[in-house]
């Protein structure tokens, strides 16, 4: 096992552990929004039942690719070019969820803002993390290389799929909170608080998935496959 191949093998046992403490936490939140009386339709309560199902799927594939790396071949590595299954259908899954939640974000701008600039904008993007990530999943499925072989004739679909997700939640921050600065004029001072600290959480969760993804794309490019000279 190459040195990249180690490293992104350990990227993945991090990531099966914060993933599954996240999945948690996301289950109570399913569980509250599902329990608390709202006026969202069916069609988005569906919608958010089946990204907590796919965020529940992921968690198993990612778990399954560590489990068959490390233990079913642990005493007889698996070379780059035979990866398992569940490793691309994971990537797959994983840009579905990221462009749902996004797309559920949107929506609720919409509905905010009563317009469709920012939101069609915000739509085509989060259209574009999907079919990158769709892309890559088929890809990688069917070139059997290296993982430093792929990555390198790959990157700029790796790349521009995290520029335009982090891309996305800067827009939805954004928009959101432009929004409710102009609309916060004639409200209450006790209104205006409770606009503030909305405006502050939604600045906290943008910025805080941007980082993730500006992290990542760090990760990946200097540490799993530096460049080579």
């Amino acid at each position: 096992m190459s040195v990249s191949s180690a490293q992104a093998f350990g990227a993945i046992e991090v990531g099966v552990v914060l993933a599954a403490l996240a999945n948690g936490v996301l289950a109570l939140q399913v569980n509250r929004y599902f329990h608390k009386p709202g006026k969202d339709p069916l069609f988005l309560k569906l919608f958010i039942l089946s990204i907590w199902l796919a965020t529940v799927a992921h968690l198993l594939l990612s778990a399954a690719v560590l489990y068959i790396i490390t233990i079913t071949h642990h005493s007889r590595p698996i070379p780059e070019t035979v990866l398992p299954a569940a490793f691309p259908a994971g990537a797959g899954l994983g840009a579905f969820i990221h462009s749902s939640v996004q797309s559920i974000y949107t929506y609720r701008l919409h509905k905010l803002t009563n317009r469709w600039l920012f939101p069609v904008v915000c739509w085509t993007l989060s259209a574009y993390v999907l079919g990158s990530g769709i892309a890559y999943s088929v890809v990688r499925s069917t070139e059997l290389t290296g993982a430093l072989i792929f990555s390198t004739r790959w990157n700029w679909l790796f790349y521009s799929y995290y520029v335009a997700a982090g891309g996305v939640d800067i827009l939805i921050a954004a928009s959101t909170c432009w929004t409710l600065v102009k609309s916060r004029g004639g409200c209450l001072k006790k209104t205006r608080r409770v606009v503030n600290r909305i405006m502050l959480r939604i600045v906290q969760t943008g910025v805080a998935t941007s980082v993730v993804a500006v992290c990542t794309l760090i990760v990946v490019r200097v540490v799993v496959f530096p460049p080579t000279h």
